[in-house]
């Protein structure tokens, strides 16, 4: 169980996924009455489409199996990946809490299951809180690894990467997000993906320095 514990017990660190979320939820419950309405007049020119909501709701499961995959095959990526996810969220809640924002939804009926789904999210997802997306936050975030860092074959990358970029389309389409909360979901992941590879490279400069100046004092002792 040791032995266990130690190979694959960094998979753990998912949890902080739940806990991300519990305070996206517990900002958008306790939503005031000043709240920015950030839907522009282009917004309201693209269609509500509900059979987006398929990739919509296809991404937690994405985000997860994203953060398995990386932490079975790449521990160092995973942990990175994992540290940059943290910081583009952490800085989205902040966001949330100081310039919280809403963004109409229209009256969906029917009762096959695209409506029915659409429905549910809306129950369940109350309409605040929605400048930067998270859903394009975490989504393009994993576009970037996929692309930046993963030797996978082209045919894999690229259908990867074109669901990714559906599920970030499938925001505006089933009106869960505007066409600004989008590109603030984009910006904030290269930003925290930037920050991230800053901090990690000074770090390994730093150490890099660190063994050389080791090395120059054992070889000076040894002369």
């Amino acid at each position: 169980m040791k032995a266990l514990f130690l190979r694959w017990g960094h998979l753990l660190a998912i949890l902080c996924i739940p806990l991300q979320g519990s305070i996206y939820v517990f900002l958008g419950s306790n939503t005031g009455s000043d709240v920015f309405y950030n839907y522009a007049w282009i917004d309201t020119q693209i269609p509500f489409i509900k059979e987006f909501i398929y990739p919509y709701i296809s991404w937690m499961p994405i985000l997860y199996l994203g953060f398995i995959y990386l932490g079975l095959t790449n521990k160092s990526l995973f942990w990175r990946t994992l540290l940059t996810y943290n910081v583009g969220v952490i800085a989205a809640n902040i966001c949330f809490a100081v310039f919280p924002t809403h963004v109409p939804r229209p009256v969906v009926g029917g009762t096959d299951l695209s409506s029915w789904l659409v429905q549910f999210i809306y129950t369940n997802d109350a309409p605040f809180n929605c400048f930067p997306s998270i859903h394009c936050l975490t989504s393009y975030m994993l576009f970037i690894i996929i692309n930046r860092h993963l030797n996978f074959k082209p045919v894999l990358r690229i259908s990867l990467s074109v669901w990714l970029w559906l599920i970030i389309a499938s925001t505006v389409f089933v009106k869960q997000h505007s066409l600004l909360d989008v590109a603030g979901g984009i910006l904030f992941a290269e930003a925290a993906y930037w920050a991230v590879h800053a901090v990690l490279l000074r770090r390994s400069s730093a150490h890099q320095k660190e063994k050389q100046t080791l090395g120059t004092a054992n070889t000076s002792s040894n002369a």
